[in-house]
């Protein structure tokens, strides 16, 4: 009975060392892939909504797809610094999550694309709320407060789309212009500052103090 009470604890304590690698090994190394996604989100929703209200031609709204071109360019051209810590299976846990949130992604994309712009609100919501979840998963699987809170604070502040779509369809008719159905794409702007950018450079400012 001893022998199996021990080998749980054992079983424990190398799980919760596997966690704590992992947690202090992502808040040295977080900083820089939540920067990089951060802004190249912000700044491409950012030209987009300067195109919209500006009315320059429709097609300059491809220009969403450069987000994983951009951001994966960055990530590759500019890498992190090699890790000599193993990775362990808390890793490979946290590898699927946004992979799968990643891939989670292509049928929002398709759905747009076969819809029409009256789903554009649907698709920025539909994005924050797929990142916010994996973004939490993320920090409660690590027990990362940073992580945790600004998942948490990205599923809140995806309510805002459907809110500001509902105070559109009140207005009187003829009231609605450009810049105000494009103003979601500020909110969503607003979000991913939020939810990556800020918590991005707290980690940064946390990894130099530990230096």
């Amino acid at each position: 009975m001893n022998d199996k009470n021990l080998e749980a604890a054992e079983s424990l304590a190398l799980i919760n060392r596997m966690i704590e690698n992992t947690r202090c090994r992502l808040n040295r190394n977080s900083g820089r892939p939540f920067l990089v996604w951060g802004y190249t989100t912000v700044g491409i929703s950012l030209f987009n909504y300067f195109v919209n209200i500006t009315g320059s031609p429709v097609g300059w709204s491809l220009t969403w797809f450069l987000i994983p071109v951009v951001g994966s360019l960055t990530m590759r051209l500019f890498p992190a610094k090699k890790s000599t810590e193993p990775h362990t299976e808390i890793d490979r846990i946290l590898k699927a999550v946004w992979m799968t949130a990643s891939l989670a992604l292509i049928p929002v994309f398709v759905f747009t694309v076969f819809h029409g712009l009256s789903y554009r609100t649907s698709i920025l919501g539909l994005i924050t709320l797929v990142m916010a979840i994996a973004t939490a998963a993320t920090g409660r699987i690590i027990r990362s407060k940073i992580y945790a809170f600004s998942g948490y604070a990205g599923l809140a502040l995806s309510m805002l789309f459907p809110l500001y779509d509902r105070y559109l369809k009140h207005l009187p008719a003829g009231t609605v212009d450009a810049g105000m159905l494009s103003f979601e794409i500020v909110i969503f702007a607003a979000v991913f500052v939020v939810m990556m950018i800020v918590p991005g450079h707290i980690f940064n400012y946390r990894s130099k103090r530990h230096v």
